[in-house]
């Protein structure tokens, strides 16, 4: 069970990025609805923290992933009884970009 949640700065940063874009071409509502996905699949990762399907990324860490919303995934890893957030990605990205980006964290 995970007793805290973080969000990485970058992951943040990123979600807000999405948010606002969401907002821009689709309207409040579309980002009210990636918002409160992201906060059930939290909720859900508190309890169920390795859920999500692990990705193959070389780090120390074992991120999983999550998918919200209808193209994006939630990467995180645990750290203890922390839940780290640690990026968010659009599923049609390279998955190679991807992995590069993630492993920089």
């Amino acid at each position: 069970m995970v007793h805290k949640v973080i969000i990485l700065r970058k992951a943040y940063s990123q979600f807000q990025s999405i948010c606002d874009y969401l907002v821009d071409e689709f309207g409040d509502s579309v980002a009210d609805d990636f918002e409160f996905d992201v906060e059930n699949c939290v909720a859900i990762l508190r309890n169920f923290p390795e859920s999500g399907h692990p990705e193959p990324i070389e780090s120390k860490y074992q991120y999983r992933s999550k998918i919200v919303g209808q193209y994006n995934k939630m990467y995180y890893f645990l750290r203890g009884n922390t839940l780290v957030i640690a990026a968010f990605a659009d599923m049609r990205m390279n998955p190679e970009n991807l992995k590069r980006r993630i492993s920089t964290l």
